[in-house]
């Protein structure tokens, strides 16, 4: 029942107000907690002046704000949904190419022994109707599990720069460069096993030098595929090196430390063991990933790009002057 002598604006007026004090009550109940619960936010918030503290802090609210560990997990499934198929299309292309390569020679070639070698020998050994089903049913998942991976990996790079979502969408071209990545681990891979029975491990550990710029170009490649906030390619270089040091490490790891124990493993618990090492390792790729992404939001929106100090300096902002093309590739006003 309405109150007498009180019109319907003045009642809806007291409710907003109501509303607005339990909101206020609200957020200063949720500031005190989070102050009681966080001291080392407070303790971060006093160094947050320095580069180095800020950079991290914009990243770990960006991180908090986009769930980057959501979004990572998501990046990993997909990528091993995608490996799965990219394996099955590899093992029907070695059927078909069993006819023109021996497969002793191949794998002694990779350096590859033992139980893998033996599954190896299998596939290139496959009758013609498998080899067809496998050449058929890896290309189709590839197609579709690398547009998952394309369409998720948009989300989350649009997440970390703060974009709409509605214009995320899946890219061949970006299937195929991560396709070419992974095939690019398993030829450097190759390359290292090579040097290190030839020349050592001394030698074979500077192999990962090159290989970790070649990670860095790869991945800033993709990056250049997905969602940002600038066009400026050289605001992707910190998070390109994030993922190429993430790689680079642990392919080393895996070349040098975890062979022996992948092989125990593999007879102790079978299949579930090799199962689980991998997709820990795409966990940590895929959390990679997530970071890079938000670091580079992070360092753009406080520090601009490398590019703006590149084209600075007078003969590189010559250069820009003239050229149009080389002002809208960068994203230079």
């Amino acid at each position: 029942m309405p109150e007498p002598g009180r019109t319907t604006d003045d009642r809806d007026e007291q409710r907003a107000g109501e509303v607005g004090r339990d909101l206020t009550a609200f957020r200063r109940l949720a500031k005190a907690t989070q102050t009681r619960l966080s001291p080392a936010r407070r303790r971060l918030a006093r160094y947050e002046h320095l580069p180095v503290v800020d950079v991290i802090a914009g990243t770990y609210r960006r991180d908090r704000e986009s769930a980057g560990a959501v979004m990572g997990s998501a990046i990993a499934f997909r990528l091993f949904l995608f490996f799965v198929p990219l394996l099955l299309l590899v093992v029907g292309i070695a059927g078909f190419a069993s006819d023109f390569v021996n497969v002793r020679a191949a794998s002694k070639t990779a350096g590859i022994y033992g139980s893998l070698g033996k599954e190896i020998s299998d596939a290139f050994h496959q009758p013609g109707f498998t080899r067809w089903l496998a050449l058929l049913f890896g290309l189709f998942g590839v197609l579709t599990a690398g547009r998952s991976l394309s369409r998720v990996l948009h989300v989350a790079s649009a997440a970390a720069w703060r974009l709409p979502l509605s214009g995320s969408r899946a890219s061949l071209r970006t299937v195929g460069v991560i396709a070419g990545l992974i095939c690019g681990i398993a030829v450097i891979a190759i390359l290292v096993n090579r040097i290190r029975e030839g020349l050592g491990l001394e030698v074979a550990g500077l192999t990962f030098v090159p290989a970790l710029v070649i990670y860095g170009l790869a991945w800033l490649g993709v990056s250049m595929m997905l969602p940002r906030a600038t066009p400026d390619p050289g605001a992707l270089l910190p998070g390109s090196l994030l993922v190429a040091l993430t790689i680079t490490v642990m392919h080393a790891i895996s070349e040098f430390y975890l062979p022996d124990r992948l092989d125990r493993a593999s007879q102790l618990y079978g299949a579930i063991g090799t199962t689980i090492v991998t997709l820990g390792w795409f966990f940590i790729l895929g959390r990679a990933i997530v970071l890079a992404m938000e670091l580079n939001a992070a360092i753009f929106e406080r520090y601009g790009s490398i590019s703006q100090v590149v084209f600075s300096l007078p003969l590189f902002r010559v250069l820009a002057r003239k050229s149009a093309r080389v002002r809208r590739f960068f994203g230079l006003q």
